[in-house]
């Protein structure tokens, strides 16, 4: 497809995506109530970050050689407070939030590869009362700022080793969007181990913009992109996350099929905070079911009480329900690229 052809189904797509969330969350209680009043003209823009320098990133690896595969992590929405309509990443309170997302999610990834983090100018959950364009206005900057950051890891971190992209949440909605716009042009794309893009939807007009974009569909696979939400059973339109027409990939089967998958194939639900964590084994099944990942979590209580989202919508635990899930199917695909790289022609597989 043309890139001049890719950049319009992109703006589409990307205004399409602003606008579901917009129409789901409209019933919902402001959580802008506080913030100063949104005005493009006069919104206060911190600096952008320079990534030639260490205090512009969330997490460095000490040494590159310790793993033979990176992680480059986008962390979720942290910004929640009623002062700012976009992060400022010297804020110790906002490094605080973001740093939570490495053991809360990221460690799924990060004891088995090299973590790479940068900061960005995220816009705050609040966004999400606005209107498209100023939404729009706002994760442009979290846009620029993480595609600098990837560039520059590519250019002078990565030196040709393979690599995961994760991130939820905010960061997983800019990372399908930088790939919609970017993925084929990169010259990095055979490395990739695999792209967790999970509490966002890649859809089928997404990949029809930019065909580079291989949805996962068995365990093994790399080179290709991961998602889903969960939700419980009837609450796929309340999921402001979920986006009609999502591809949506099961962490308990790795495939695309809308096959009921018992708990038993979980093997682990893990909750954690900075000083513990609990897994639970078998903690839910999952079934997609409308473009959405339905889940039955045996032990609501444990779970993470989020008010940003409606009842039944249990988006802060996507990772958490499938802790253990994820960590082994992160091995499993490293291992794969390992072996593709080092013994190809015993592979035979792209």
């Amino acid at each position: 497809m043309p890139k001049q052809r890719i950049a319009a189904h992109y703006h589409l797509l990307f205004l399409t995506g602003l606008a579901v969330i917009l129409l789901l969350t409209a019933a919902s209680p402001s959580p802008a109530d506080g913030l100063p009043p949104f005005d493009s003209n006069s919104i206060s823009i911190p600096p952008r970050p320079d990534y030639s320098q260490a205090d512009s990133w969330l997490a460095l690896p000490e040494s590159s050689n310790r793993f033979a595969v990176d992680i480059f992590w986008v962390y979720p929405t942290v910004l929640h407070n009623d002062r700012d309509w976009l992060m400022d990443i010297a804020s110790q309170e906002q490094q605080a939030a973001a740093a939570a997302t490495l053991y809360k999610q990221a460690a799924v990834f990060s004891c088995q590869a090299n973590l790479y983090a940068p900061y960005y100018r995220q816009m705050n959950m609040a966004a999400l009362t606005l209107g498209a364009k100023q939404k729009r206005e706002l994760i442009s900057y979290g846009l620029a700022d993480v595609w600098d950051a990837f560039r520059y890891y590519l250019k002078h971190f990565n030196h040709g080793r393979p690599f995961i992209l994760a991130g939820h949440s905010q960061g997983s909605n800019i990372i399908v969007d930088l790939a919609v716009r970017h993925w084929g042009s990169t010259g990095a794309e055979s490395r990739l181990v695999a792209a967790y893009a999970i509490g966002w939807s890649i859809t089928k007009d997404n990949i029809a913009a930019n065909p580079n974009i291989r949805i996962c569909k068995s365990s093994r696979q790399t080179q290709c992109f991961i998602d889903y939400n969960t939700m419980a059973a009837g609450r796929q339109d309340a999921a402001p996350t979920r986006i009609p027409g999502a591809i949506v990939v099961n962490p308990l089967s790795w495939t695309t099929d809308d096959s009921f998958v018992p708990a038993s194939k979980n093997m682990g639900a893990t909750f954690a905070e900075k000083d513990r964590s609990e897994t639970r084994a078998h903690f839910t099944s999952a079934q997609i079911v409308n473009s959405g990942l339905v889940v039955d979590p045996i032990d609501l209580s444990i779970m993470n009480d989020s008010h940003s989202f409606p009842k039944g919508v249990y988006h802060v635990d996507d990772y958490a329900l499938f802790f253990e899930n994820l960590r082994t199917n992160a091995a499993q695909r490293i291992q794969e690229m390992l072996v593709k790289r080092s013994c190809p022609d015993v592979s035979g597989k792209k």
